[in-house]
């Protein structure tokens, strides 16, 4: 009794084992549909999609030309994709392998990912436009509200935060697959991405009112020039400031009243007046020339000279020697 007791439960937990597969998690669930849509589940089996279907992981979904469809996942985000697109739903994260969606997501705890061929993309409360083609392996990112962390799926070091109104793009032939830098993008352009998805919010369907020159009064055609007409002079010269300086320049103007001197008369130097530094030369000394002695003087200065010789006699004798030679 014991031994069949253990072996129905080794039955039991083998049968659960098996049967876990098909006890997937579901990730997603259709909220919205318009046309033909098909999903791919992890086993291999295909079928139509239809609202409030639950799509479990690693299911794919399949949107034909004129369709589309918009689903949520259990961490508040939602996925729109219009006709030819291709998407693959993992827990927290999705894969794009064609086409076209559009994200909105209100979670705030945790980063979600969307990754690409050749691109991979964090997000936290936002929205953002993710578009992969095919032919050319380009991923493009247009962030409506919020920041989008943009990489290089192989890299994830280099990257780039790319805001609200901006948008960038991941492709293999220019700058090695590096993120390009965010671009800023026209509200036109914008609403003609968010249009393929027929459906705008409501702050972008307001009209942005824009400052034109208000001595135009009228649009003015391509290729016409405009000939603005203004009596309005700078600041530096009318105002309170241009009073002003008016009025120091009547005071300081030159006046014609004639001079007079008390005390002392007044003359004007003659001539003309040197600098205070300029000092005359001083005369150069006129040389004179050398007294004649007398001769008898001479001899005297001669004979004195050969007494008193400059060295003694034994230098002299040698000095003579030396001349011998």
């Amino acid at each position: 009794m014991k031994t069949y007791i253990t072996k129905s439960k080794s039955s039991l937990f083998l049968l659960a084992f098996l049967a876990f597969p098909l006890w997937a998690k579901p990730v997603a669930q259709v909220t919205e549909i318009n046309g033909s849509v098909f999903v791919v589940k992890a086993d291999g089996k295909t079928t139509s999609l239809k609202i409030d279907d639950h799509l479990e992981d690693k299911s794919e979904v399949m949107v034909e030309e004129g369709g589309s469809i918009t689903l949520n996942d259990y961490y508040d985000a939602t996925y729109h994709l219009i006709g030819g697109t291709h998407l693959k739903f993992f827990d927290r994260s999705v894969q794009l392998k064609r086409g076209k969606t559009w994200i909105q997501c209100m979670n705030g705890r945790f980063p979600l990912a969307l990754t690409t061929a050749n691109g991979h993309a964090n997000y936290w409360k936002g929205e953002f436009i993710a578009t992969f083609d095919q032919a050319t392996s380009r991923s493009q990112f247009l962030v409506v509200n919020g920041d989008v962390e943009v990489s290089n799926v192989l890299d994830r070091n280099l990257k780039y935060t790319v805001p609200a109104g901006t948008f960038t793009l991941v492709d293999p032939e220019k700058e090695e697959g590096v993120p390009r830098a965010p671009t800023k993008v026209g509200l036109s352009s914008l609403n003609v991405a968010l249009g393929e998805f027929k459906q705008l919010p409501e702050k972008l369907k307001e009209v942005v009112p824009t400052r034109g020159i208000a001595s135009v009064e009228e649009t003015p055609k391509k290729g016409e020039i405009i000939f603005i007409k203004t009596n309005r002079l700078p600041a530096s010269v009318s105002g309170s400031a241009h009073k002003y300086f008016a009025k120091r320049a009547k005071l300081m103007a030159p006046s014609h009243a004639p001079i007079r001197y008390i005390g002392t008369s007044w003359k004007p130097v003659s001539g003309v007046r040197m600098p205070a530094s300029y000092a005359p030369r001083a005369a150069m000394p006129i040389p004179v020339a050398p007294k004649k002695l007398d001769p008898e003087f001479e001899d005297s200065l001669k004979r004195k000279s050969f007494e008193q010789p400059k060295y003694p006699k034994e230098l002299n004798s040698l000095i003579e020697d030396l001349k011998s030679y």
